[in-house]
């Protein structure tokens, strides 16, 4: 049977601990991209929220549609990027507001 030198070995060693901390890191940065991603989603409905408040506060009455804040209330709304839901339940009870990633995805 034939020894492997202490070279080959150590070469071998370097090469397996750096395929590892590329894995790791590879996996620590989809973690990120996935945090950013809901991040963003949390802030795109914070933000139509707080319009539909504002809208609320000043008028007594949820707005009709999205596009409405848009025009009257300087909602930038990222359709490329997002799906907004936007139903109203009735004249006085909060609508159900919703952001998703487009394709169902989130």
């Amino acid at each position: 049977m034939r020894r492997i030198p202490w070279k080959m070995l150590g070469t071998l060693v370097t090469v397996i601990i750096s395929v590892l901390i590329m894995l790791s890191v590879n996996r620590s940065l989809q973690r990120l991209d996935r945090r950013s991603v809901q991040a963003g989603l949390a802030v795109a409905e914070s933000a139509v929220e707080r319009s539909v408040m504002q809208c609320y506060a000043l008028e007594g009455a949820y707005p009709p549609d999205l596009d409405y804040l848009a025009q009257n209330y300087g909602l930038i709304l990222h359709t490329d990027q997002y799906v907004y839901q936007y139903e109203i339940v009735g004249s006085n009870i909060h609508p159900v507001i919703g952001v998703q990633l487009p394709g169902g995805q989130d």
